[in-house]
C-alpha cells in the first residue's frame, strides 16, 4: 500500500467536498459538504489549501485533511478516512505528516477538535503527543414569541460589530470562536447591535434553527446582555436557536442558562501539542 499526500491547491472546491464527504460517510454526526459552503468555511477558519492535502492509497482517493493556520499555529480543521481504508493506520500517518510539516513551517504549536465520544480519534491524536486542553460545549434554545418590548438588536454591516467582538471576548477562545472568524463575514450572515454599540451579536438563519455565532457585551453588570439578548431571540420569533460544540464549557456559561439555553448533549475535546 502507497500513500501519498497531494496538496489541496491543486484540486477544485468540488473535489474536495466528494472526498470530505466520502471521508465522513457514517460519522459520529452526519455531516454533508457542498463548495459554497466549503469556500465559507475556508475563509471563516483560515484553512491553507496549499498545507491542505488529499490523501492516496496506490493513486485512489483515500482521504482528506484540512490544515489551518494563524500566526504560528496551526490546526488540524478535518481529518476523513474513507471507510473501506478505516482501521489502516492513514489516520496516524496523515497526522504525523501533518505535524512534520507544521514544525518544518516553524509552527509553534498545533490544535484540533474531536467529539469526546470518538474513542478511536483521540487515541490516535494521543499516540502522537496530543493533549486535552479543555472541553467545548454548544447550546440549543427553544423558540420564542414576538413580545412587546423595547427593540435593542438593530441590524447593522457585519463588519462594525467586529471591533466590540475583538475588545470583549476573553483572550484565548476557541478556533471556530474567534472574531478572527468573522473578519470577513457575508451573507448568511447577520450582525445585530444596540444602538450605542454596548453590544453586538453574528447569527446566521438560513437554517432550520438560527445559530449564534458570536455574542459580545461590553460591560456587564447593567443588565445590557440581558436585554440584548432577548431583543436578539425577538427577531426571530418561532425559530429555535442552537450554538454549536465549540464554545469553552466555561465561557458566558452561567448567562446563557439564566437566559434559557440549555447544554446540547454533543461535547469536543480541544486538544493541543506543543511543537518546540
Amino acid at each position: 500500500m502507497t500513500l501519498s499526500f497531494l496538496s489541496l491547491a491543486h484540486f477544485s472546491l468540488a473535489e474536495a467536498c466528494t472526498a470530505l464527504n466520502t471521508g465522513y460517510e457514517g460519522y459520529i454526526v452526519p455531516v454533508a459538504f457542498d463548495p459554497a459552503s466549503l469556500a465559507r468555511r475556508i475563509q471563516a477558519e483560515h484553512i491553507d489549501m496549499v498545507a491542505s492535502q488529499l490523501l492516496r492509497v496506490d493513486g485512489q482517493t483515500a482521504g482528506i485533511m484540512l490544515i489551518a493556520r494563524r500566526g504560528r499555529t496551526s490546526r488540524l480543521a478535518a481529518l476523513g478516512i474513507s471507510t473501506p481504508l478505516r482501521g489502516a493506520g492513514i489516520g496516524a500517518q496523515a497526522v504525523a505528516s501533518a505535524i512534520a510539516a507544521a514544525r518544518t513551517r516553524g509552527d509553534e504549536r498545533m490544535v484540533l477538535e474531536v467529539i469526546d465520544s470518538n474513542v478511536k480519534a483521540i487515541s490516535t491524536y494521543t499516540k502522537a503527543g496530543f493533549v486535552a486542553r479543555r472541553t467545548l460545549v454548544g447550546y440549543t434554545r427553544d423558540a420564542v414569541q414576538p413580545a412587546q418590548t423595547e427593540d435593542r438588536a438593530v441590524p447593522c454591516p457585519a463588519d462594525s460589530v467586529l471591533p466590540l467582538l475583538l475588545d470583549a471576548y476573553p483572550k484565548e477562545p476557541s478556533w471556530q470562536t474567534s472574531p478572527l472568524c468573522f473578519a470577513g463575514a457575508t451573507q448568511p450572515l447577520e450582525a445585530f447591535r444596540t444602538n450605542d454599540e454596548n453590544a453586538a451579536a453574528l447569527v446566521d438563519a438560513s437554517g432550520q434553527a438560527v445559530r449564534l455565532l458570536a455574542f459580545a457585551v461590553r460591560s456587564s453588570g447593567q443588565g445590557i446582555g440581558r436585554g440584548f439578548m432577548h431583543s436578539l431571540l425577538e427577531r426571530f420569533p418561532g425559530r429555535p436557536w442552537a450554538i454549536s460544540a465549540t464554545l469553552p464549557a466555561t465561557q458566558a456559561a452561567g448567562f446563557l442558562t439564566a437566559m434559557g439555553w440549555k447544554p446540547s448533549a454533543l461535547a469536543q475535546l480541544e486538544m493541543e501539542l506543543p511543537l518546540g
